[in-house]
């Protein structure tokens, strides 16, 4: 508990001091580093979205002021170049694979317990030769 805590917290303690010192680059760490946005976002989208979050809320964050328009900069930058991450429709986050329903789970009963019993659930390990 104590190790997955303290991921969190110094990922708070750097926006923090991102915050503190209007460094972007550090808050953009900060989101990257983040075990929740970087399970469902890729670095160009967590940098997307932080100037996007910058702009939007530019009236909130002095501390950000001197970031505001090199944000807005780089947004439309990537808007006239076609580079800019475009939201995904019917995209369903982190759940990038296929959820098996009850029924797809009950035809292969002896597939899914020897799954559940294995140390190796992933079949990393090479089996001796």
């Amino acid at each position: 508990c104590a190790a997955t805590c303290s991921a969190s917290v110094r990922v708070q303690e750097m926006a923090m001091e991102a915050a503190v010192h209007g460094d972007v680059t550090l808050l953009k760490q900060a989101m990257l580093h983040d075990p929740l946005t970087a399970a469902v976002c890729n670095p160009k989208e967590i940098w997307q979205m932080v100037d996007e979050m910058l702009v939007a809320q530019a009236e909130w964050l002095p501390t950000y002021a001197d970031e505001i328009d090199a944000a807005k900069s780089r947004l439309a930058a990537h808007e006239a170049n076609g580079t800019r991450v475009k939201l995904r429709e019917g995209w369903q986050g982190a759940a990038r694979q296929h959820t098996k329903t009850v029924e797809e789970m009950a035809q292969d009963k002896a597939q899914a317990r020897a799954n559940a019993a294995a140390a190796d659930k992933g079949k990393m390990t090479k089996e001796p030769a």
